[in-house]
């Protein structure tokens, strides 16, 4: 089956859903060419890497030399404390892109992580 993407929202561009093909080969293709992006900064679940080789999947997919950071799980409740570790360490990496490898706090703190070096680098 080929690959589907659409807008999740029939009243907005973004964010898309993509399904029809496996997580890795799909995020590697999203990542190079529709977010052009080359520095992949991926925030995983800690059972996911725990547990699974989802992360090595997709690392492979990406091509490591894209992979210029990790974070293996977080706390519930998106912490501040590790948010800000996040922070820094994308900045320290150049990082043009965030890819989460789970859900919930996962997802939330990347949310964060986005806006907070979106507002401090105006």
């Amino acid at each position: 089956m080929p690959e589907t993407v659409r807008p999740a929202f029939a009243d907005r561009l973004r964010p898309l859903l993509s399904y029809g093909i496996p997580f890795p080969a799909a995020a590697a293709h999203h990542v190079a060419d529709t977010f052009k992006a080359s520095k992949v900064y991926i925030i995983c679940s800690g059972s996911l890497a725990r547990n699974t080789d989802a992360l090595d999947r997709l690392t492979a997919a990406l091509g490591p030399e894209k992979v210029v950071g990790r974070r293996i799980g977080m706390q519930s409740h998106t912490l501040w404390s590790e948010v800000l570790e996040i922070v820094h360490d994308a900045r320290r990496a150049e990082a043009d892109l965030l890819l989460t490898l789970g859900a919930g706090s996962l997802t939330d703190g990347a949310k964060v992580v986005a806006l907070v070096c979106l507002i401090s680098s105006l």
